[in-house]
């Protein structure tokens, strides 16, 4: 109707030729077809139009937020501040610094004693357990070692910047602690938010980080190789980094959900940052960077006293035993350190010290370490010219110790001689340098060297219930102290050498000892063409011998000793050969030095004899005078009075016991086997006293004895001329015939 009206009124009022009704609606349709392509071209470039219009709102706000940027930068450095030094202090582009995602934040973030609080308490209650644990058993268990080698020092190094670049818990308190940055922010974020335990969750932050790095620091300066090194210090890493993993974990959800929700808010929120003006801004980078010199500082004092290896023993005592090889006896003794270390190239820094003797002139023997591919261990050569890692070595360590740098690692090993065979003991100890003269150097015979209140005994003395040595020749019973001109005891192997108090055969007797064992032998044997003098029976070529440095027992003649004790080891050493048993020396074949055979002991030991009242009294009831010397009695003899009166045809009293055999038989008539037996015992018979002692038994107590009855006739025959009267006795014996006997009488015995 609307096109059928509108052709009306235009065929009335236009000029237009008239058209069809088809053609005129043709017409609209192309006129409409062309308003709505423009209606579409005009809605296209509105829309183009807010598009650019909304872009450039966003860009005038970056801009204006810029802006308000540089004037804050402006403000605070007075210049322009770089891109680096912005994410420095957190900075990441847009002005704003995140919150710290680990479990410490949960306990300034969330309500006391909820679940992200309990989380919080947890982890940190575990962390300082497990590095308090940590540390107590370091501080108990283990010691800086006395060095490391060079590859080891160098992991050292990077553990410790490993360390405090890598877990940075301290670095993050100390700006929490010290800038309070987001307090506002937090507050209105997170309901149970709190100044104080802001606060204190930081400083327990901080605490955890700085124990960490302790335990860290001495786990590393405490370790002596590297794969030691990497696992525990992976371990303090792995406990350092439990705060985040319980952050991360929350995130996931295995935390629970109000963790979950707490710990996503926490990433999402972020606050301005308002660092301080000039150089306050870097207090918190100050602090950690004098905790990490700090660190450094004390990691190059170690590094030094290790380098140095003033940790080590100064002195060391070593035992070698000498079943399997006589000669290791002699290098037995006191050794002192010798420092090799040269700072010099890469092999300088693991090298170790070497241990020489104190006494060249007594054994040229030394310890050193032997580092190469084969063997990497503790050697001892008896030659000081010898490499440490010689084939001819004289002993080395069974046990490989490439991270070893102190001998006395050494000491429970295990010793093989070059051949392989393992000698039968090893001692090794160490010496407190306050006791070097009294265990190596000159002792005092005033004062024992295991003893401060035990004397050394000046007189040895040949048990007398022992049989004693034997041999070619009667040794001495007694040896005293061999003195110099000066009166000063001469001494060999740190110990004092005795004299015998007679010359024998062969000269004078010694015993002195030997490194391992004490010595018995002749000066004839012992006196070379290396001494100015060889006479054995001349006092001065015997000193003489033993003062000089030329005296090695390597180069004695075969058979110069004769004797040697038990092996003397620091438990039995009492600076003496007191108590010790003794056995025939036997030479073998290409051995200089000779073995004791122990399948031919000598039944001989040495006492002491020097008296004294407390510790080595005199015997049988004899008196110990202030010089040391007994006086002695009921007829005793000897240094301590020990050589009893037995058997020697005297009834003495004091021994008339059965444990002395009553004296030995000599005061009954049967069993006395001297010639002198009870003569002048007899001063009382029948009842009377005699006029003068006769022959008798008078103290005859031994119950084996038979009791006789005497019977006297009433005939008397007197005897012409001789005063005496002659009677006839009767012996009765008990279960025994009666024996008649004469027996003349002094007629001027007047009884029954």
């Amino acid at each position: 109707h609307l096109l059928s009206y509108l052709y009306y009124f235009v065929s009335r009022n236009s000029n237009f030729p008239a058209m069809s009704i088809e053609e005129r609606l043709e017409s609209l349709e192309k006129t409409l077809d062309n308003y709505h392509d423009e209606i579409a071209s005009v809605r296209s470039k509105n829309a183009e139009l807010e598009t650019k219009n909304t872009h450039l709102q966003d860009k005038y706000l970056e801009a204006d937020e810029k802006i308000s940027e540089l004037q804050n930068l402006i403000e605070m450095n007075g210049n322009d501040v770089t891109k680096k030094e912005d994410e420095v202090d957190g900075d990441e582009g847009d002005g704003s610094t995140p919150m710290t995602p680990n479990a410490y934040t949960f306990l300034y973030t969330s309500e006391l004693f909820s679940g992200p609080s309990i989380a919080g308490m947890v982890t940190c209650s575990i962390q300082y357990t497990v590095f308090s644990l940590f540390l107590l058993d370091l501080l108990n268990t283990e010691s800086v070692p006395p060095g490391v080698a060079a590859l080891v020092r160098v992991v050292q190094v990077i553990a410790i910047i490993i360390a405090f670049l890598v877990e940075t818990d301290t670095l993050t308190a100390l700006f929490a602690v010290i800038y309070r940055e987001g307090f506002d922010e937090m507050a209105n974020s997170f309901n149970g938010f709190a100044p104080w335990k802001y606060y204190v969750a930081n400083f327990l932050l901080g605490g955890q980080g700085l124990l960490g790095k302790v335990v860290a620091f001495y786990l590393i300066i405490f370790a002596d190789n590297v794969f030691d090194l990497l696992l525990n210090f992976t371990a303090i890493m792995f406990i350092s980094e439990l705060d985040e993993i319980v952050c991360f974990l929350a995130q996931d959800g295995y935390v629970g959900k109000k963790a979950e929700a707490l710990a996503k808010q926490i990433e999402e929120v972020k606050f301005p940052r308002r660092p301080p003006k000039g150089i306050l801004r870097h207090v918190h980078l100050i602090l950690y960077g004098l905790i990490i010199a700090g660190a450094f500082v004390a990691f190059g004092f170690v590094a030094f006293e290790q380098a140095s290896q003033e940790s080590l023993a100064e002195f060391v005592k070593v035992q070698f035993g000498d079943d399997v090889d006589p000669t290791l006896g002699l290098f037995s003794g006191c050794y002192e350190k010798n420092i090799t270390f040269t700072f010099g190239g890469w092999d300088s820094w693991d090298s170790r010290v070497q241990y020489v003797r104190t006494q060249p002139d007594r054994g040229d023997g030394k310890f050193d370490y032997c580092l190469d591919d084969g063997l990497q261990t503790w050697v001892f050569a008896t030659d000081q010219s010898k490499t440490s890692c010689d084939e001819n070595v004289a002993l080395r360590s069974a046990e490989e110790r490439s991270t070893s740098f102190d001998l006395l690692d050494a000491k429970g090993d295990q010793w093989l001689l070059e051949t392989g065979n393992a000698i039968s003991e090893f001692q090794l100890g160490e010496i407190d340098p306050s006791r070097f003269e009294i265990e190596c150097g000159t002792i005092s015979v005033k004062g024992d060297t295991t003893s401060s209140t035990e004397e050394l005994c000046p007189i040895m003395t040949v048990d007398v219930d022992a049989i004693g040595f034997s041999g070619s020749h009667d040794w001495s019973k007694t040896f005293v102290l061999l003195e110099n001109l000066n009166s000063e005891v001469v001494q060999f192997y740190q110990r004092p050498v005795f004299i015998g108090d007679s010359l024998g055969s062969e000269g004078y007797e010694l015993l002195f000892f030997a490194g391992r064992r004490w010595v018995l032998a002749s000066a004839t044997k012992l006196l070379t063409d290396k001494t100015e003098n060889d006479d054995p029976f001349n006092m001065e070529n015997v000193i003489s011998l033993f003062e000089s440095s030329l005296f090695w027992l390597l180069e004695l003649p075969t058979e110069a000793l004769s004797y040697l004790s038990e092996p003397v080891d620091q438990g039995n050493d009492r600076g003496t050969p007191l108590g010790l048993q003794w056995y025939n020396a036997r030479y073998a074949d290409g051995v200089a030095f000779p073995f004791a055979d122990i399948s031919r002991p000598v039944d001989a030991s040495f006492r002491c004899g020097k008296c004294n009242s407390r510790t080595n009294p005199c015997l049988y009831e004899g008196i110990c005078q202030d010089d040391g010397t007994c006086t002695c009695s009921h007829g005793a003899s000897g240094k301590l009075c020990e050589i009893n009166p037995l058997g020697d045809g005297v009834c003495n009293p004091f021994f008339n016991t059965a444990p002395d055999e009553y004296d030995g038989g000599d005061c009954c008539v049967a069993t006395c086997s001297k010639t002198n037996c009870g003569v002048g015992e007899m001063n009382f018979a029948f009842g009377q006293s005699l006029p003068w002692n006769g022959t008798g038994f008078p103290n005859c107590n031994d119950p084996s004895m038979v009791p006789l009855t005497i019977y006297l006739e009433t005939q008397i025959v007197k005897n012409p001329g001789t005063g005496f009267a002659s009677y006839t006795v009767e012996l009765h014996c008990e279960e025994a015939d009666t024996t008649p006997m004469r027996v003349a009488l002094d007629p001027s015995i007047v009884g029954t």
